[in-house]
């Protein structure tokens, strides 16, 4: 997903608007299946009983009663049976938001200005979010993945049966009457697939060889398709698939970060910042062009003034949880793009770098 479509995305949105009051995150990891996810609940009373009274030392009951009142009643309404890896809850005087991730978290509580979106970021844009087309000559099915995770098998239009296929001897005596029919049912197939995941969607097609070629031909060898996964594989499980095509996903993926770090290694020193309160200052002063961040790197700091320094205990009075999150948002606001990388190939600039417009 690029930052373009992150920054219209409605619980984002909802999430970095203004006028929710204070902003209560927990974040906590999580367990598909049993007996672990009877454990999910537990924990999760153990992280509310945090919050409430990380809340009670900002006011009253009553003065923190709609926060209260949220924070009992998710509870209640969160099926720990439908669990993924991590569980996001969003807290905020009219607002409760509720996000299953599918990669672990760590366990916290934030209550700051702002709600910690660093997970939501990593789902959108860190991990790799792509599809699987499981191409054969009658049908085609459309799998939607998260790095090695089945999501789920999309419907509606699919999965996308061959209407252009025939036995009818008159029109496929010939080999171009054959090739001209198989056509067909790719264009078809086709845009069909562009219609249901867009124009920016990564996408493995799983099929022989047969029909590999001669599909990417027919779709105009489109840039949404990154690899092959060879293979008849219509009757394998779509979660078996997907483990399968994982490893051509990430491929790509690597491909696009080695592309990603030769960019900021090209830009001139003078067009970058990685002190870390060099890079809030420019965000929030609109100058962010490309902001660079390692998936798990976190800052807490206390702001005085202008100055931004570094501390220890992030939950301190008067403590900035994770300096990291608000420049991510602040950047998100300007209309700046944010790469998400994978822990370590930011060392050399301590896990985060920002490269300024101008």
């Amino acid at each position: 997903m690029s930052t373009t479509t992150l920054k219209r995305d409605p619980l984002f949105e909802k999430l970095m608007a203004k006028g929710t009051g204070k902003c209560l995150t927990i974040l906590m990891a999580t367990h598909r299946t049993a007996p672990d996810n009877a454990q999910d609940a537990i924990r999760l009373k153990d992280l509310a009983r945090e919050a409430e009274q990380r809340l009670l030392e900002l006011g009253s009951k009553r003065e923190m009663g709609p926060w209260l009142e949220r924070l009992e009643a998710v509870q209640q309404e969160i099926d720990h049976q439908h669990n993924w890896e991590g569980l996001g809850i969003f807290i905020g005087r009219d607002l409760t938001e509720v996000v299953r991730f599918p990669f672990p978290v760590e366990d916290r509580t934030v209550l700051d200005e702002t709600f910690a979106t660093r997970e939501l970021v990593r789902a959108r844009l860190g991990s790799v979010d792509y599809h699987v087309l499981v191409l054969s000559r009658d049908k085609a099915h459309l799998f939607h993945a998260v790095d090695d995770r089945l999501l789920g098998e999309l419907k509606g239009g699919f999965p996308f049966e061959n209407k252009y296929w025939t036995s009818n001897a008159d029109l496929v005596t010939t080999s171009k009457g054959q090739d001209n029919q198989a056509r067909q049912y790719y264009l078809a197939l086709h845009r069909a697939v562009q219609e249901k995941v867009g124009d920016h969607a990564r996408v493995v097609v799983a099929c022989t060889g047969e029909h590999h070629t001669p599909y990417l031909e027919a779709a105009g060898n489109s840039a949404i398709y990154i690899g092959h996964l060879d293979g008849n594989h219509e009757r394998e499980a779509g979660h078996d698939v997907v483990k399968k095509a994982w490893t051509i996903a990430y491929e790509d993926q690597k491909k696009r970060h080695a592309s990603e770090l030769d960019m900021l290694n090209k830009t001139p020193v003078e067009r970058q910042a990685t002190a870390i309160a060099d890079i809030w200052r420019h965000v929030k002063g609109g100058r962010g062009s490309v902001l660079y961040v390692e998936r798990d790197v976190r800052i807490p700091v206390r702001l005085e003034g202008e100055a931004v320094v570094k501390v220890e205990d992030a939950t301190a009075p008067g403590v900035v949880d994770d300096i990291v999150d608000d420049i991510i948002e602040e950047q998100l606001r300007h209309g700046g793009d944010v790469r998400i990388l994978p822990n370590g190939l930011l060392a050399e600039h301590r896990g985060i770098a920002l490269v300024m417009r101008y």
